[in-house]
């Protein structure tokens, strides 16, 4: 299967107007990586990340203005666009103020609902299953199994509804359930405006060492690919693939950062993807001049990589389609935790492959002007 048959494309005629487009490019993210930096995840920056749904819509500023009051200025404010009226909030580490969830919370709850709270009440919108048990298993004659199943009755009910019950009514039909005991819940419990659809906490030891972690990882696949391909074909053939390789990591990270994209240990695995992806398109061009050179014997080498360029043309057009193609359904319909590690795959593979053209081969060209001449 071919796109593309018997092309006579000069991709080195122009080398050095596209390697200064990449130069510019690589310049914008590395300013925008200075000034603006990378939206850091918590799992490298650490504190406590918040998704909550509200019964009604709220506005980031009314969230921002109850956190302000409280002292948690600092947080950032996320509405969840695929999700109605959910918000991602994420409060950073701030050590005279704590970083629990319960702060957060508590800030966002009304006067009426806080004196219900200081009053022993539990918060059924809110409360796991441990809490609703305690309250129930103090109903006379219900039981541990049974106050068991009906606590957990009540949380299947509240997640099939998108974590909201909004009134005592609703809970009339569950499984085990009496009016007497409705009524018992009702005196020891209330229903707040919102619920806790997840939260997540990383401490200020455990987020330094998932960052340095991330960056070995990333450092140690360009050492590896370095050391096989210099093994494979020649030290300035392995330096070409990493020199393109860090042309696509700064270019697709800069982007990342000038879109505000989160960064996060998923992002970290679509970058570790990126690599291989960009490095294996690098090769099947190398592997097609190196075959080159020894069936064309004399010619001239910037011809001859043009010509392995327009050889494999096809091959990289059609993989890098096929593969973006998965990527845009990722991007646009993967839904919000899923779209930083979708962006960088969707950036990642246009810049790969073309990097795999217009980096990695011009350098082999310019490395053989430089040190080898007409040898």
């Amino acid at each position: 299967m071919q796109f593309f048959k018997d092309t006579k494309i000069d991709f080195m005629g122009r080398k050095y107007i596209w390697i200064s487009i990449s130069v510019v490019m690589i310049v914008i993210g590395v300013v925008s990586l200075f000034l603006k930096g990378v939206n850091m995840g918590i799992e490298f920056s650490g504190g406590t990340e918040v998704r909550i749904r509200f019964i009604q819509e709220r506005s980031v500023q009314e969230i921002r203005d109850k956190l302000g009051r409280e002292g948690l200025g600092k947080a950032q404010i996320q509405q969840i666009k695929d999700q109605e009226n959910e918000i991602m909030i994420r409060m950073p580490l701030i050590a005279e103020k704590g970083e629990s969830a319960e702060t957060i919370l508590n800030s966002l709850r009304d006067e009426s609902q806080m004196q219900k709270v200081k009053d022993g009440l539990i918060d059924l919108n809110i409360a796991d299953a441990s809490m609703i048990k305690a309250v129930l298993s103090a109903f006379p004659g219900i039981g541990e199994d049974r106050a068991s199943d009906l606590a957990e009755a009540i949380l299947k009910y509240r997640d099939d509804h998108a974590g909201i019950i909004k009134d005592s009514a609703e809970m009339q039909n569950l499984p085990e359930m009496t009016p007497e005991i409705a009524l018992f819940l009702k005196e020891r419990s209330f229903f707040g405006d919102f619920s806790v659809r997840r939260i997540e906490f990383i401490g200020p030891v455990v987020a330094p060492e998932l960052r340095n972690k991330a960056l070995l990882a990333i450092a140690g696949s360009l050492v590896g690919m370095l050391i096989y391909i210099w093994i494979r074909f020649q030290f300035q053939w392995g330096l070409a693939a990493i020199i393109a390789l860090f042309h696509d990591v700064l270019i697709t990270l800069g982007l990342f950062s000038i879109f505000g994209k989160e960064f996060n240990l998923p992002v970290v695995a679509s970058f570790l993807t990126l690599v291989g992806y960009s490095v294996n398109d690098t090769i099947v061009v190398f592997d097609r001049i190196r075959e080159n050179m020894r069936l064309k014997v004399g010619m001239d080498f910037e011809a001859l990589i043009n010509l392995s360029i327009n050889q494999t043309l096809s091959r990289t057009v059609i993989t890098s389609m096929l593969t973006w193609v998965v990527v845009i359904a990722l991007f646009f319909l993967g839904g919000e935790v899923i779209n930083p590690f979708a962006f960088v795959l969707f950036v990642g593979i246009v810049v790969g492959t073309y990097s795999s053209i217009y980096i990695a081969s011009p350098i082999l060209i310019v490395w053989k002007e430089i040190f080898l001449g007409k040898k």
